[in-house]
């Protein structure tokens, strides 16, 4: 479910990437969820679920009594999702292969989340108005993005990441996808006719004493983006190699954290019960 220049490619090794990824940010991500009021027995619809990471862990929070429907249009991602939902046993997931702003998954949700995704719409407002539909008067719509704009490296003498960080930023930027949309949420979701939270949560991934994780992280970032870096004239390969070979040498002998994301903003909001409010 994109509607940009998908700025890292499909492959399995980009699989892998997100899988990593979402181990790093997942403790970000319960949070956000739990402040947003995911709780147990609900029915809830994952927007944009990928290889099923946010998937499962929203089926953990609501229980057996609950159920997760994960949504995404890659039939790739949706394969290893399944596969990996399998092999863990997990019963109260199921994905779908359909774009989640028109998908019709018998009846609405009671909830609706996301992690990463409207940075890829070209209008993340509509987008908010299409899946609250999908969502039950007085339910939950929960989003956690990222305000590209905002990263600790250069103010942690990490040059050579914040160099990266930026050549990232002017890849998102060229693919079409929208780094601000984090700090934008709260007024998209007023925009779309819902009632946001007025208290986002807001936090810094980061990894304290070992560089050699945030390292790779970062090494698995660029590889997956190489492609479009390179394609639109940004850098070469080499260009690329060069940086990730001085990058070695200022993170991995770090002793303090390191920053493993952009800002990421979770900001969650109500649909209006109309309903209620007649006389």
């Amino acid at each position: 479910m994109d509607d940009t220049d998908y700025a890292f490619g499909r492959s399995r090794a980009e699989y892998g990437r997100l899988i990593e990824q979402a181990e790093l940010v997942r403790p970000l991500t319960q949070r956000m969820l739990l402040a947003a009021g995911v709780t147990r027995g609900m029915r809830v619809l994952d927007v944009g679920c990928g290889v099923g990471d946010v998937s499962f862990l929203v089926g953990s929070l609501v229980g057996s009594e609950g159920s997760v429907v994960g949504v995404d249009l890659d039939a790739e991602a949706l394969k290893l999702a399944e596969e990996r939902r399998i092999a863990s046993g997990i019963t109260n997931v199921e994905f779908h292969q359909s774009d989640a702003r028109a998908v019709d998954c018998g009846g609405r949700f009671d909830a609706a989340v996301g992690r990463f995704v409207l940075v890829f719409m070209k209008d993340p407002t509509a987008t908010l108005r299409q899946v609250a539909e999908r969502v039950r008067p007085g339910g939950i719509i929960a989003f956690q993005e990222m305000d590209g704009r905002v990263a600790t490296a250069q103010s942690m003498n990490q040059p050579v990441l914040g160099r990266l960080l930026d050549l990232f930023a002017r890849t998102f930027e060229r693919s079409g996808a929208r780094l601000e949309v984090g700090a934008e949420l709260y007024a998209r979701m007023l925009d779309a006719g819902l009632e946001p939270d007025p208290r986002p949560l807001a936090e810094v991934a980061v990894h304290m004493g070992n560089g050699e994780v945030a390292y790779r992280r970062w090494v698995l970032f660029a590889k997956s983006m190489l492609p479009k870096i390179a394609g639109y004239g940004l850098a070469t390969e080499k260009d690329i190699l060069d940086i990730l070979d001085k990058l070695r040498d200022e993170l991995v002998p770090a002793r303090g954290f390191t920053p493993l994301s952009w800002l990421m903003i979770g900001q969650w909001a109500r649909k209006p019960d109309t309903t209620a409010r007649c006389p």
